[in-house]
């Protein structure tokens, strides 16, 4: 059970990428941080620790006398890095793009957990049953073999990251042929007809003040009470998502034994997913 709490430990930490890509983009010159190239080396990143994880996952190191598995936690804390950091590089990439593509782009970023989930699930970890013990008159449980070894998950997980990096690549040559980019504007329906995808989400009360503030002539505030409200409800559902409940995961799922927790841990990774197919047919505005 230390080793759970260690990786979420670890990948709590990882959340420094995002911190510092928020502060090049503060603080450095306009135009000196390339999206693309950043994207570029996350994607590097991330398949080198997946293969060198392939490899190396239960390589033992010894510290202050015991064996530890430090190039797993190493390597996690390297793949949950450049897993985070894509969060606050990916999307705003996307932006350059017609706004109906940023929802394939959510459902994209579902299914990176739902296929890891799917094979954790194929793969059958924590199956046992109970046998008799020959020294004894009683039972003693005894842990199936999975279904493939871990280093077949990993390499799998390396496939998804290259389909991932290839994908990107395809998309800035499409963009660079097209040039989808400059036309991202005449995307927008003229005569007011197009999909719903093609329209920012607004309510009426938004477009009263708008037409309020174009006939005032004046610049409005970010600041609003509306936006500070939905700021500290994204705030709130994002620390209870990436941070109290996956510290606490591990030791409240303890009582229940390794298999109530690898289920609890796949099961709430196919949430996400499942709410963005969802998206895609109910919209709530």
């Amino acid at each position: 059970w230390n080793l759970p709490a260690f990786l979420t430990v670890l990948i709590a930490l990882a959340n420094v990428g995002p911190l510092a890509v928020t502060l090049c983009h503060r603080f450095c010159p306009p135009g000196r941080v390339s999206e693309p190239w950043l994207i570029r080396s996350i994607h590097i990143l991330s398949l080198l620790s997946a293969g060198f994880m392939a490899g190396f996952w239960d390589q033992l190191v010894t510290v202050a006398g015991e064996r530890r598995s430090v190039p797993f936690l190493l390597l996690a804390f390297l793949l949950a890095l450049g897993c985070c950091t894509s969060n606050v590089t990916f999307l705003p990439f996307m932006y350059s793009f017609p706004q109906q593509y940023v929802r394939s782009f959510f459902i994209g970023q579902g299914l990176s957990a739902l296929f890891p989930c799917v094979l954790a699930l194929a793969q059958g970890v924590g199956r046992l049953e109970c046998r008799n013990n020959t020294w004894g008159n009683h039972s003693e449980p005894h842990y199936m073999r999975e279904n493939f070894p871990a280093s077949s998950y990993f390499w799998g997980l390396f496939s998804f990251l290259a389909v991932s990096a290839l994908a990107f690549t395809l998309l800035l040559v499409m963009r660079q042929c097209k040039k989808e980019g400059d036309k991202a504007e005449a995307s927008f329906p003229q005569n007011g007809e197009g999909s719903e995808d093609s329209y920012p989400l607004k309510s009426p009360g938004d477009e009263t003040a708008e037409g309020a503030q174009g006939q005032g002539g004046g610049a409005g505030s970010f600041w609003t009470a509306k936006n500070v409200y939905l700021l500290v409800l994204l705030g709130l559902s994002n620390a209870l998502t990436n941070g109290i409940l996956p510290s606490v995961q591990t030791y409240a799922c303890l009582p229940y034994g390794a298999n109530a927790y690898h289920l609890s841990v796949v099961m709430s990774n196919i949430a996400n997913p499942a709410a963005c197919f969802i998206a895609m047919c109910v919209l709530c505005r």
